[in-house]
């Protein structure tokens, strides 16, 4: 193929490919763009109606409280007229209306009326509403009683419907009957009504002896209401007469559904939402182990007599893990927010704290759906307007075929000898030819790209000659580092250095001090200031003068060092400074004497007592700041088999995992606690290898170099 097809072929690759790649881009990233956004939405959206919905419980057990303490609070004042009442004189022409009268429409007491809350089954099943009235109370005798024997404490009950009147007032969405029931066989309830049965009797009721038996306020478990045949739940307390005898109970029944009326849903939630009152099962009712609902949306609340005890639904869920997990928190006190399916939806669940293994909580089931509905519909928005951009993109694609068709038959013996020259050029460039050069005078961009190709050979040797630089810098470095471990009678020693760069800063050494006699050992460790060249440079010049100034002054290490320091600020001046730390080992009287300048201490184990102590030195600051500055020796310290010094640099325990989490020394004390009992080689590759695992794929930022000796 000729080279104008194959430039034409280059130039609409060069032209439509950018375009391609960049409309696929595009796509890729308005699709992208509208999942992010539908995701992050969603996200916000979820983390939202978290909030939202814990906020909501709360807020409703707070309500609960709250109307908890008003119905204690009233039943307890309701207790209390009643007791006063019962210590009473007895009135004149007391009101008394019986349950029959009611029932008869004969001799019924003012205010009758269709009640808004209170319920019967008609003879066709169907709910209607019962007559009532707020003005007075209804008075029931048990069968076998004698009226004459209670007339006077009916009498002395009959001015209660003002007491009861005054409390329902206070809440009347959560007052459903206010009672009091008499040991002496009569009953009386408020609004007053009718539909007792002739064979009840309250004191066979099992909320009547629970409240008996409990002799103080208790709360019932839901039970079937006598005349309206609903589930109620209540609270009853005993009444007793002047002397202390029992009187008989008082109570008040509280609407299952009226707990439900609290909780207020956003307007996009409440249509498909779940909420639902629930109590753990018992063995008396054959539920133990399972959720109960006492009431949600569909629940009808009735039971069928009075006498047989309620059917429960139990709560199921899709998931029965998840389930008893809830029920486990709520019952252990705690509220929350779960995410589970729920008849085959995924869903939030919101839920109460029961706090006792018998008190109903609150559950709200949200279809997750709903949630996120919003995010939908914004991915589905960004995709619809992704499509039409395609399609204009499309015409602009063919619109830029039909043009650079055109140019690249027009323009294509021009642009053919500068790339022919780059070529060739090029060729003699990958053979090592970093003198070669085109000469391209287009005036464009092709003439742009000769200028920079000839830019390109000085710079590639350049890059050559730093390269086989660094590799001999890094071959020196190593050379002026020891070979191996020395060899000191009763004194096992490792070291090692390992470089964040091809050199660096860190130094040791092990320096055989023939002034000292036999059986001594300097032991150096330096760190000096960066890393790199010039860091390397520095601590060559810094083992030189250590190593011919330590037979010189011997054991006098404070002296030693004031004349590094000189040495050291004379030829640094203030770019750089050295920490370090040197030390000499007596090997015939196991003792360690030292002396630093500004170096963190090394550490002791003391083998007998496991303990870790510091080599702290008295004074000195980093060499080669000021010339006026002195250093003093420590020690010796006497070392007994076993005992471990440990001399690093700050690479060791400043290193960082990807967190930002510092290493530390503490690590660095258990490493060597757990080691304690291995060889200096085994100790040291612990130390550094528990830096490499802790640092994970974090970069090594500074140079580490470790030193570990251990008496035999």
């Amino acid at each position: 193929m000729k080279i104008r097809g194959k430039l034409l072929i280059l130039l609409l690759a060069i032209s439509l490919a950018p375009l391609i790649v960049a409309e696929a881009l595009h796509r890729v990233s308005t699709r992208r763009l509208g999942s992010d956004l539908a995701s992050n939405s969603r996200q916000m959206l979820t983390e939202k109606a978290g909030t939202q919905l814990q906020d909501l419980v709360n807020n409703y057990e707070r309500i609960l409280n709250r109307d908890q303490q008003i119905l204690e609070l009233s039943l307890k004042i309701q207790a209390n007229e009643v007791q006063g009442r019962l210590a009473g004189e007895v009135p004149e022409n007391p009101a008394i209306f019986l349950s029959k009268d009611y029932d008869e429409g004969t001799n019924l007491p003012s205010g009758m009326q269709a009640s808004e809350k209170h319920f019967r089954p008609d003879e066709e099943g169907k709910l209607a509403p019962i007559q009532v009235t707020y003005d007075q109370q209804v008075f029931f005798i048990a069968e076998g009683v004698d009226p004459e024997k209670i007339a006077a404490e009916m009498a002395r009950l009959s001015t209660m419907p003002q007491v009861y009147r005054s409390l329902y007032q206070q809440r009347p969405k959560i007052m459903y009957w206010q009672y009091t029931s008499m040991e002496s066989g009569f009953h009386t309830s408020y609004p007053g009504h009718g539909g007792y049965p002739e064979d009840y009797d309250h004191r066979k009721r099992k909320w009547y002896n629970w409240a008996k038996q409990a002799g103080e306020l208790t709360w019932l478990p839901p039970l079937t209401e006598v005349s309206t045949q609903t589930i109620q739940l209540g609270l009853a307390m005993p009444v007793y007469y002047p002397g202390g005898e029992f009187a008989g109970v008082t109570a008040i029944d509280v609407p299952l559904l009226s707990v439900l009326e609290e909780i207020k849903l956003p307007r996009q939630w409440a249509q498909d939402a779940w909420i639902m009152h629930v109590i753990p099962g018992d063995e008396e009712t054959g539920t133990l182990g399972q959720l109960i609902v006492l009431a949600d949306r569909s629940y009808h609340g009735r039971s069928e007599h009075w006498r047989l005890h309620p059917e429960w639904k139990q709560l199921k869920a899709d998931n029965e893990a998840g389930l008893e997990e809830l029920k486990t928190l709520a019952m252990g006190g705690e509220s929350g927010v779960m995410r589970m399916p729920y008849q085959g939806r995924d869903a939030f669940w919101a839920f109460g704290a029961g706090k006792a293994d018998q008190e109903a909580f609150p559950i709200v089931i949200i279809p997750y759906d709903l949630i996120v509905a919003e995010a939908n519909s914004t991915e589905q928005y960004v995709w619809g307007r992704t499509i039409q951009g395609l399609k204009n993109t499309g015409f602009v694609m063919l619109s830029v075929f039909v043009t650079v068709l055109f140019v690249a038959m027009v323009t294509s013996r021009r642009v053919t000898e500068p790339i022919r020259q780059v070529t060739q050029a090029g060729r003699k460039l990958a053979r090592g030819d970093y003198d070669v050069s085109v000469d391209i005078r287009t005036g464009d961009e092709l003439q742009e790209l000769g200028e920079v190709f000839n830019d390109t050979g000085p710079k590639l040797r350049e890059r050559e000659k730093m390269k086989r630089s660094l590799e001999l810098a890094m071959e020196v470095q190593q050379n002026l580092l020891p070979e191996g471990p020395p060899k000191l009678k009763g004194f096992d020693i490792a070291g090692k250095s390992v470089y964040c760069d091809e050199t660096g800063g860190d130094y040791y050494d092990f320096i055989d001090v023939v002034e000292l006699g036999e059986n001594k050992l300097g032991v150096a460790v330096g760190d000096i200031t960066g890393h790199g060249i010039g860091a390397a440079l520095l601590m060559a010049s810094a083992r030189g003068v250590l190593r011919s100034h330590a037979g010189r002054y011997g054991t006098n290490l404070g002296e030693l060092f004031n004349a590094l320091n000189i040495h050291l600020v004379r030829d640094t001046g203030e770019a750089r400074f050295l920490t370090l730390f040197y030390g000499i080992i007596d090997a015939d009287q196991n003792t360690f004497c030292w002396a630093s300048g500004g170096h963190d201490p090394p550490y002791w184990l003391q083998r007998k007592t496991s303990q870790i102590d510091e080599l702290e030195s008295p004074g000195g600051i980093p060499l080669g700041i000021l010339e006026e500055a002195t250093y003093s020796q420590g020690g010796p310290v006497e070392l007994s088999s076993g005992d471990v010094i440990v001399i690093g640099t700050d690479g060791i325990w400043e290193a960082a995992n990807p967190a930002g989490e510092m290493f530390g020394k503490a690590r660095l004390k258990d490493v060597l606690k757990v080691n304690q009992d291995e060889s200096a080689e085994e100790i040291r590759t612990a130390i550094i290898d528990s830096v490499a695992e802790f640092r994970q794929t974090a970069p090594q930022l500074d140079d580490i170099t470790l030193v570990v000796i251990k008496a035999e």
